[in-house]
């Protein structure tokens, strides 16, 4: 039997799974899928081994693993969500060759796991099941293991792989000639002082390689590497339990008298309504209008260090609305009660706008970072979450329409935070700050720990100051420094660490000095 031909899943080694919890895996075609994996793990070595700082070797990997990932599957998938993620994929690629970070790497391997989902599970009706589907196999990835070793055994044995006599024979047939070549190689390299220095050199090669690519590092590297991809290019058929209760997320039981729940329920809206008026009134007199602050209370301790809390207490009261919102309807529909969590929803995004409001205080006290400029971000997430949870209260939506909503939010943000250029963001504005006010202190530490993204305010800082230095000494505390590579003399290692956007911030280095 050819090696690409399916190789049947029944026999002694491997027992059928009951047909009653999970679908029958579809024919194994081990010609495929041992090939990808050694492919993806020499894809993954040859991009990242020996790498100081990924760069464009990101983009190349995921691309080709995503290739890797289809031509494991029976057919083409032809779904249009398909070609939504395979486009969604190519714009993330493109961010890590702009400059790879941690949201551009979060947004990778979401989109690899609902690609290998999407086109695996095609049986399953539900997008959101696909895609869980594939979260459960890749949990289930030590039981991949075995079984995709069950699958070689089984080929070996009954499929025509070549079977255990073939083996032996190849080895006896080979193992001569080894012998003998070892022996007469000895002797001739012994009395050939030429052909010697050769097998010399020879074995100094060999050994050389064998100690390069047979390092316990890179070989415990390639284990793992394989070891999460073969859940990808093969996941596990699993019961549609593991997804289906996306859909059948149940209302709260009824614990007490709907009337009873109704008044508890609105007894707690009204009182934290009132400790959200009067916190959102002491920030509109003090925080919005610059009165002067009460004694006992510093500049710092009301703008700066109740920032966190806040934040806090508004996704706290987010969980509360939802569980209040997610009882039976008879409750969850009452008029009174959604005037209620509407009027706290209201609140809790004027909150929201005063934490926006105290981090713009401290920044301009201070400086912009790149964290809180993802502050900032994050808050525009908490408040689109509270639009989705208006949208459930008004139309009396799912708890599974909620989550749905929410989890599509925050890929959605990160997939557009992944294009910013937030550490660019955070040193202009400082370098615009300090060049306007010159008694300010400018933190030329944090800048050079920006790397690249920071090049063009430090080249700007060095022209207004020249006793400011463009880079540290040790060259942006040892970070990325593609950006300064000369293209025409590129090694391997340049182009795997390559960073269009230092590459494209690099004339502002040239310019400054």
């Amino acid at each position: 039997m050819n090696a690409d031909q399916p190789v049947p899943l029944t026999g002694p080694l491997l027992p059928p799974l009951p047909a009653a919890t999970t679908r029958m895996e579809p024919p194994v075609r081990l010609g495929r899928l041992l090939p990808g994996l050694a492919l993806v793990v020499a894809i993954f070595d040859g991009c990242f081994w020996g790498v100081r700082g990924a760069g464009f070797s990101v983009a190349v990997f995921f691309l080709l693993l995503a290739g890797i990932i289809l031509a494991n599957r029976e057919s083409s998938p032809g779904r249009r969500t398909v070609r939504w993620l395979l486009g969604l994929l190519a714009g993330a690629a493109w961010a890590s060759a702009l400059e790879v970070g941690t949201c551009n790497i979060f947004v990778l391997l979401a989109l690899i796991v609902a690609l290998a989902g999407e086109t695996f599970f095609q049986e399953t009706e539900s997008v959101w099941g696909r895609w869980l589907a594939q979260v459960v196999a890749l949990v289930r990835a030590p039981r991949r293991v075995f079984w995709l070793n069950g699958v070689v055994l089984d080929a070996a044995f009954n499929s025509g792989l070549g079977g255990l006599k073939g083996l032996a024979g190849g080895v006896l047939l080979t193992l001569p000639a080894l012998v003998l070549a070892l022996v007469f190689g000895s002797l001739l390299a012994t009395g050939n002082a030429v052909f010697g220095v050769w097998s010399d050199n020879f074995f100094v090669w060999l050994g050389k390689m064998l100690s390069l690519y047979l390092n316990v590092g890179r070989i415990t590297l390639w284990l793992l590497v394989a070891f999460v991809a073969l859940p990808l290019l093969r996941p596990v058929q699993v019961s549609a339990w593991w997804w289906s209760w996306t859909q059948r997320l149940p209302r709260l039981p009824e614990i007490v008298p709907s009337q009873a729940a109704f008044l508890s329920s609105g007894l707690v809206l009204v009182v934290l309504n009132l400790l959200f008026l009067v916190a959102n009134l002491a920030d509109a007199l003090f925080l919005w209008s610059g009165r002067k602050l009460p004694g006992g209370v510093s500049y710092s301790g009301f703008v700066h260090e109740g920032t966190n809390a806040l934040t806090v207490t508004a996704i706290l009261s987010a969980f509360v609305l939802t569980t209040i919102f997610q009882q039976e309807l008879k409750v969850a529909r009452r008029r009174e009660l959604k005037l209620l969590g509407l009027f706290w929803i209201g609140q809790n995004l004027f909150l929201l706008v005063s934490v926006a409001q105290r981090l713009r205080l401290y920044i301009e006290a201070y400086d912009m970072t790149v964290t809180r400029l993802s502050v900032m971000i994050f808050l525009v997430l908490v408040a689109t979450g509270y639009v989705l949870l208006t949208i459930k209260i008004v139309q009396d939506r799912s708890l599974s329409w909620l989550i749905g909503g929410g989890v599509l939010a925050v890929f959605a943000t990160f997939y557009v935070t992944q294009f910013l250029n937030l550490g660019g963001w955070s040193a202009n504005y400082n370098v615009a700050r300090w060049e306007k006010n010159r008694s300010r202190s400018l933190d030329t530490g944090y800048l050079y720990y920006l790397g690249p993204e920071a090049w063009p305010a430090l080249a700007q800082a060095h022209q207004i100051d020249r006793a400011i230095p463009i880079l540290n000494a040790d060259r942006n505390l040892g970070r990325i420094n593609t950006g300064s590579v000369d293209l025409a003399q590129w090694d391997v290692t340049h182009w795997r660490e390559f960073s269009l956007r230092a590459w494209l911030d690099r004339g502002a280095l040239d310019e400054g000095q």
